[in-house]
């Protein structure tokens, strides 16, 4: 279920060839915060036992000892693991597991404020009685209280993001303008007022804030038949949501303003979003602060000296304020990164293998 291991990573004839020793050792005292450019790296392989797919999608910790990662497994087991500063295991959320959650269950995001109160996103999927699809999906909503994960009841789609200022300031998001807002008491239902084309794939797929009373959203509306995607960026305040800006990429012709991918807001209050390389929000426009060849799934980082980028390709990149750096050692070229978390003093990236079987998590550490 785990491997533990530091490793010495070398791309041979299209191979990678992995030279491996345990590094396993209690050191009673804390060692000097290092260079993130001088990271020691490990990695550690999460595949639940039987399953085709364990692939997890995003990550969030409160400390080094106590980080989560949560997906998708083809057993509706594996679908949340948690990291407690030596082992990775599996957090047992079904109830055909113990636990309190029924259903089918996919997870998309994860967001937290401390140990005791955390929250992860996705869908219930159901069987359609009248296919096509086969398949039908419903909001999912769960939350951690420091003992038990239980489910928060919310009507609507899949759900894909997720932000809050509290816990008891809490968006979450996804398909077909699914919006609510959690006060810590119950969730209420938002309209966004967007009109999507007709017959398009609509979804809000980025919030965040720079305040309780400042918050952003980004969606977008996808014509298959015309192979054009619409994209909107919009804002809250006390008067409603507005759409600040928008642009068109239709039939390969990109016009990106921002990163289509994902939507971060940095701890000291910078909204971020990262695509085609990663973007900056400057309260008016979209700056663009890192180009690149591979797509980018994800932007994290504290303080905003210490910023990291992930993407496709094993891309992993790092700014330390002054300049971009990328990390050539880390070479996976079978293996997609989609999300990190860092305390500043140590460095997650989740990734996946891409076009093996079975697909497995693999999660690189840096310290």
């Amino acid at each position: 279920m785990k491997a533990h291991c530091t490793l010495h990573c070398i791309l041979l004839s299209g191979a990678l060839l992995f030279s491996a020793f345990s590094s396993c050792k209690d050191s009673p005292v804390e060692p000097p915060r290092k260079d993130p450019r001088t990271y020691t790296w490990t990695i550690d392989t999460l595949a639940y036992p039987g399953s085709a797919q364990t692939m997890m999608q995003d990550i969030w910790g409160s400390s080094p000892e106590n980080v989560f990662v949560v997906g998708h497994n083809d057993q509706n087991h594996g679908l949340m693991w948690r990291f407690d500063g030596r082992k990775w295991t599996d957090v047992k959320l079904s109830t055909l597991q113990g636990g309190s959650i029924s259903g089918a269950m996919d997870l998309y995001a994860i967001f937290g404020f401390n140990a005791s109160s955390i929250f992860a996103i996705g869908e219930r999927i159901y069987d359609n009685p009248n296919p096509p699809p086969h398949f039908l999906d419903s909001s999912l909503v769960i939350h951690y209280d420091g003992n038990q994960w239980r489910e928060h009841r919310v009507v609507g789609r899949f759900l894909q993001a997720i932000w809050g200022s509290s816990p008891a300031d809490v968006w979450v998001c996804g398909v077909e303008g699914t919006l609510y807002y959690y006060n810590g008491q119950r969730w209420s239902k938002e309209v966004v007022p967007l009109s999507p084309p007709p017959n398009s794939y609509y979804k809000l797929y980025g919030i965040g804030g720079t305040s309780p009373t400042d918050i952003y959203l980004l969606a977008s509306a996808h014509e298959d038949h015309l192979i054009r995607t619409t994209y909107y960026f919009l804002r809250r305040n006390a008067t409603g949501w507005a759409v600040i800006d928008t642009f068109v990429n239709q039939a390969g012709v990109n016009r990106n303003k921002w990163g289509t991918a994902r939507f971060w807001t940095s701890p000291w209050g910078v909204l971020y979003s990262v695509g085609a390389g990663a973007f900056q929000w400057n309260g008016s426009s979209w700056e663009k602060i890192l180009t690149v060849d591979e797509p980018c799934t994800h932007i994290f980082g504290t303080p905003k000296e210490n910023l990291f980028v992930v993407g496709f390709r094993s891309a992993l990149f790092h700014y330390n304020g002054v300049d971009w750096y990328r990390y050539d050692e880390i070479k996976f070229p079978q293996v997609g990164f989609v999300s990190g978390w860092t305390d500043g003093k140590e460095l997650f990236v989740v990734g996946g293998t891409l076009g093996a079987f079975p697909q497995k998590t693999l999660i690189l550490r840096g310290r």
